[in-house]
């Protein structure tokens, strides 16, 4: 997975974010900087799946 910049993240969360609102859905503060971590190589998709899955459990 290629890294993104900051700037790069913020413009892919606002799309995803767009979608999800046409749905009904939205991300809580706490699952958009675990997504950007994710999008900027800040932490490994291992270890989002494992933080989300968490996040999940435990809210």
């Amino acid at each position: 997975m290629s890294l993104r910049t900051e700037e790069q993240a913020e413009d892919l969360m606002r799309s995803a974010q767009a979608s999800m609102a046409i749905e009904g859905f939205s991300l809580t503060q706490e699952q958009k900087v675990l997504v950007k971590q994710c999008l900027t190589g800040a932490i490994s998709h291992q270890e989002f799946l494992k933080q989300a899955l968490e996040l999940s459990r435990h809210g």
